[in-house]
């Protein structure tokens, strides 16, 4: 690829208190790693031209969109961009809720997902494109900036923090509230910035799923509470709940009441695959009836 220079959206959707998360669910990190992953995937299934990914760094999906030369076209491009900001917040409280109306679990990681949440940093710019060996890359002081604007001074784990620049070239289906800020970075000196605080994604999609469509909620909380126990036996598989057993008296006893222990947890699973599903779709649709009742 001969290198070449555009003007673009740079865009990261970081997922905020990943590290939290995931250290509070190192005993099952696989199944904590389901739910990010669930997540990921949620916004990647959004993504569509205009919109490009560039790579997935960690918990973060690193986007851009080329801005065309002719000012119509452009101008098509920044309201789908900002369509799809605002629909990356529904669709990943849409995959919070699902997955904790899913399951009875209450490990760490069940009961801390509905703490993650979804922030967009959005810069307009300039970046080169060039390859290095056989990998295609996109670099440059606004790619380093769009990074560094990860650390910023906004009081919130959910938003959207845009550039100056951003702000002016992105179009959003209606006008959002926004306030005025500032960041100041080594060598980039202060960044002026606009912030929008969509506020209480994942209430508001509970919400709407709990009044929704009955047989949505049985598909969806069936179908969770299957991939649940699926992964709770992947988990299981990988020793992960067994090494939660060194935490116990008797895992120091010996291996023998371990082992006895792990048999325990492997028999639990075909029960917890004919009890667990059902028994989440029971629950999901009493709240639905409870909800309905609570409606004038």
């Amino acid at each position: 690829m001969e290198p070449r220079s555009e003007r673009l959206l740079l865009i990261l959707a970081d997922i905020s208190g990943y590290t939290k998360f995931m250290l509070a669910s190192q005993v099952s990190r696989v199944h904590g790693q389901q739910v990010i992953t669930a997540l990921i995937e949620a916004i990647l299934a959004e993504v569509e031209i205009p919109l490009q990914v560039k790579e997935i760094e960690g918990d973060a999906v690193f986007l851009y969109s080329v801005r065309p030369e002719d000012d119509q076209a452009w101008h098509q491009v920044s309201a789908e961009v900002g369509r799809k900001l605002l629909r990356f917040f529904e669709a990943f409280a849409a995959v919070l809720v699902a997955e904790s109306e899913s399951t009875l679990c209450r490990c760490a990681v069940c009961a801390n997902m509905h703490q993650l949440k979804l922030k967009i940093i959005v810069h307009s710019g300039e970046a080169l494109f060039h390859s290095i060996g056989n990998f295609a890359d996109v670099s440059g002081v606004d790619v380093i900036l769009v990074h560094r604007l990860l650390k910023n001074s906004v009081d919130s784990d959910e938003y959207i923090l845009m550039t100056e620049s951003a702000y002016r070239d992105l179009r959003f289906p209606t006008e959002l509230e926004v306030y005025r800020s500032s960041e100041t970075y080594e060598g980039f000196g202060s960044i002026s910035t606009f912030v929008h605080l969509p506020g209480g994604a994942f209430e508001k999609s509970r919400q709407t799923f709990l009044s929704g469509d009955a047989g949505h909620i049985l598909a969806t909380t069936l179908g969770g509470g299957l991939r649940e126990v699926r992964g709770q036996f992947k988990t299981l598989l990988q020793g992960e709940q067994l090494a939660e057993l060194r935490h116990l008296p008797m895992k120091r006893r010996g291996a023998t009441r371990s082992i006895l222990a792990g048999l325990l947890l492997l028999l639990m699973a075909p029960i917890q695959l004919l009890l667990f599903p059902p028994l989440t779709s029971v629950r999901a649709m009493i709240r639905r009836h409870r909800r309905r009742r609570l409606e004038p």
